[in-house]
Parts: structure tokens; C-alpha cells; sequence
């Protein structure tokens, strides 16, 4: 009995110490004026007035039907609007025109381009241009966007699947960059798992949409803090808790800028069994599955691999000493790649890399990036969207003149 009523003594002095020095924590974060309120967390209503809703249930986040935001990061400052489908585009019928020619670009942020105004965009241009290819002048020419930001191959596919062939496209385009896409498709490189991904199970990919059941702050690898879960009035609340965030998430932002310096080993031949060996594997079935889908609906299929700035620097002194710097003989290992495995599986694949290096060596300029971001960094910009919407619709030309 005893022993019990020592426990309890002790107990109760341990927490009643506990309870004081949280509340003289408290007390001395407040009259320090130490505060780190938490930003408010997403709800039914934001969400609904956002560009994008974190809601769909095949593809994780994806564009708000009809809904608008003024785009003031890398790039141009504009109004981006989502058409009726969820998607950076013009309004498109679900009803095919007679006699019309369709085609559906697949793609991340450097399909959806919001970094420049619609018009400005290769698909605006491939569509504009391709109109005027003399085989094509007596049909209507559709050129539509199902481009979305962040998303990798398994995304796509699933966009292709719910989304793209209620608009019956002759031709279907994945736009595929490496970097970011062999990452997205295999967990164990991602950080954002608010996603669908695929494994082999018996030889065959299956989806993986566990995703559905993930908790707001369960979504980002290095984006939340464990004390993201607890109650928000209790955080909000909490000088302490508040502080105890900060700390978290400045050492997780320490760890992204890390993992993120290593995402240009996508340039390298993967080591056998590697999380990148196993990113590639996936990443080819993912593209026989999307092809094997499209053919049997009767339409065609291609892969455009698009550009990384540092392939395409103008400044070839620059270039040369970040290809160095990853120890490898080229840029173009993805490319290459691809290239072959397009050969082997009757899929024609056109590599931008190299137009745009040669456009970019010819006149001195970049085809990536923006004064208000990286320097011929990150994305294609007005100049660089121009370049590949002509020679893509030059090729397509070509494509269709051949087939007639």
C-alpha cells in the first residue's frame, strides 16, 4: 500500500513540475513575443476557391474545374484559369468536330505551364502552327492541354484513363522529364506521396492507391512536422508546440534542399537493384501500359522527352563543368535511354534536348528560365515554349504529310 502511495506522490510531483515548466515556457516565449502561429489548414471551403482541390480520388491533387488565381511565381505574372475539365486550357467540347484531328498532351508543370500565358504555350503553338500544315488545312486541328504540375507518369496515366478519352484524341502525347518523373514514380524518391504509384506484383503493375487514406500531414516527407497532427486550436494556442515546430520543419527544409541536390543523378546509368534501377522499371511499364491502352482505342502514341536546363546552357563552359561535377561522358543518358526503349517497343519517341541545345548554341540565348528565377534555370520560357511549339508542329507535319 505504501508502495503504491509513493508512486502516486511521485507521480503527481513529476507531472506537477511537468505542468510548471510548460507553463513558465509559456510564460517566458509570450514576454519574449516569440510566436510562430501555424498557417491555417486546408479545408472543404479553401479548397473549393484554390486553383487545385487535394480531393481527386485517382490522381491525388489535380485542377478546380473553372476556377482562377493570379500566378505571380517563376515566369510571367498573369491570371491562370482552369477550364471546365480541371485542366490549363481552352474550353474544348466533349463532342469530337467532324473531320477534326485531336491531340492530348500529357505532361507536368512544364506541359501545364502556367510559367506563361496560355497562348504563349507549345501546345497553343504546336495547335496554331499544325493548322497551317497543308495536309491538315481542311480539318480542325485540337491541340489540348492534361497537363498538371508535380505529376509523374502514374498520374498521367491515370489522366488518361478518367479524363482524356472522354475528348476521343487521334493522337496522344507524354511529355515526359526525367528528373522529376522517374522520381515521382517510385516512393521510395518521392517526398509528396499524395499520389497514386505503381508496383510489380507477380510480374504485372498494379496501382497503389493508398494514398486516399492519408492524413493532410501525412502528404510531404519533409513538408510537415509531427506536430502537424495534433489539434490546430492546441497549436495555435501553444507558444511551445509552435516553437517545437519551427525547429522540426527548418531541419526538414535542410534535408529537402538536400535530397533535392541529389535528383540529378537521374542523369546517371542507375547501379543495378538501386531505388533508380527500380524507378526506371517502373517507369517503362508505366509507358508500355499507357501505350498498349492507346492502341487499343485505336489511336497513336509518342513520347517527347523534354529538356533539362542544365542539357541546353547556352554557355558550354558552364554546362560542360556541371556535367563534370556528376562524373558521367553526357547529359543525354535519359534521353538515349529512351530513345531505345521506344525502338524495342514500337513507340516513337522525339528528344528536345537536342534542337533546343543547338538553337540555344546558335544564338546565345536561354530557353530556360526567368529574370525572376533561376537564370536559364527551371523551365522553358516564352522563347523556349516558341521553339519546341514550331519544331514539334514541323514534325507532326511531316508525320501526317508521310502518312497521306
Amino acid at each position: 500500500m505504501n508502495k503504491l502511495k509513493n508512486l502516486a506522490i511521485n507521480l503527481g510531483l513529476t507531472v506537477s513540475a511537468l505542468i510548471f515548466s510548460i507553463t513558465l515556457g509559456e510564460i517566458g516565449l509570450r514576454i519574449a513575443g516569440i510566436e510562430h502561429p501555424p498557417p491555417p489548414r486546408p479545408d472543404q471551403e479553401s479548397e473549393s476557391k484554390s486553383l487545385y482541390t487535394t480531393k481527386d480520388p485517382n490522381r491525388g491533387w489535380a485542377g478546380n474545374p473553372n476556377s482562377k488565381s493570379f500566378w505571380t511565381g517563376e515566369g510571367i505574372p498573369s491570371e491562370i484559369k482552369m477550364n471546365s475539365g480541371g485542366f490549363r486550357d481552352y474550353e474544348r467540347s466533349k463532342n469530337k468536330p467532324e473531320n477534326g484531328l485531336r491531340i492530348a498532351l500529357l505532361g507536368d508543370s512544364f506541359t501545364e505551364a502556367i510559367h506563361v500565358k496560355l497562348e504563349d504555350t507549345h501546345g497553343a503553338i504546336i495547335e496554331k502552327n499544325l493548322q497551317q500544315c497543308p495536309v491538315l488545312k481542311d480539318r480542325k486541328v485540337e491541340v489540348m492541354n492534361f497537363g498538371v504540375q508535380g505529376y509523374g507518369t502514374a498520374q498521367q496515366l491515370m489522366t488518361l484513363r478518367h479524363h482524356v478519352w472522354d475528348y476521343s484524341p487521334d493522337l496522344v502525347i507524354l511529355i515526359f522529364f526525367a528528373p522529376n518523373d522517374l522520381r515521382n514514380n517510385y516512393r521510395a524518391l518521392e517526398n509528396d506521396h499524395l499520389r497514386p504509384y505503381f508496383i510489380y506484383q507477380d510480374g504485372q503493375l498494379v496501382a497503389d492507391m493508398s494514398f486516399r487514406n492519408l492524413k493532410f500531414w501525412q502528404r510531404y516527407r519533409y513538408g510537415f512536422s509531427l506536430i502537424d497532427s495534433l489539434p490546430f486550436w492546441l497549436v495555435k494556442n501553444s507558444r511551445i508546440l509552435q516553437l517545437i515546430r519551427k525547429v522540426d520543419r527548418n531541419e526538414k527544409r535542410r534535408q529537402s534542399r538536400k535530397y533535392y541536390s541529389e535528383i540529378n543523378l537521374a542523369f546517371k546509368e542507375p547501379k543495378p537493384n538501386s531505388d533508380w534501377s527500380e524507378a526506371w522499371k517502373v517507369t517503362e511499364g508505366l509507358i508500355k501500359l499507357m501505350r498498349d491502352e492507346v492502341y487499343k482505342k485505336g489511336a497513336d502514341f509518342m513520347v517527347v522527352t523534354a529538356s533539362d536546363s542544365h542539357q541546353v546552357l547556352p554557355d558550354i563552359q558552364r554546362r560542360d563543368g556541371f556535367r563534370k561535377s556528376l562524373n558521367v561522358p553526357n547529359l543525354f543518358y535519359t534521353d538515349i535511354r529512351l530513345k531505345n526503349f521506344g525502338k524495342e517497343e514500337n513507340i516513337p519517341v522525339y528528344t528536345l534536348a537536342g534542337p533546343i541545345w543547338d538553337e540555344a548554341k546558335r544564338t546565345g540565348k536561354c530557353l530556360h528560365g526567368f529574370d525572376n528565377a533561376i537564370p536559364c534555370g527551371g523551365h522553358w520560357n516564352i522563347a523556349g515554349h516558341k521553339f519546341v511549339g514550331e519544331i514539334m508542329a514541323n514534325y507532326l507535319c511531316e508525320k501526317y504529310t508521310t502518312r497521306n
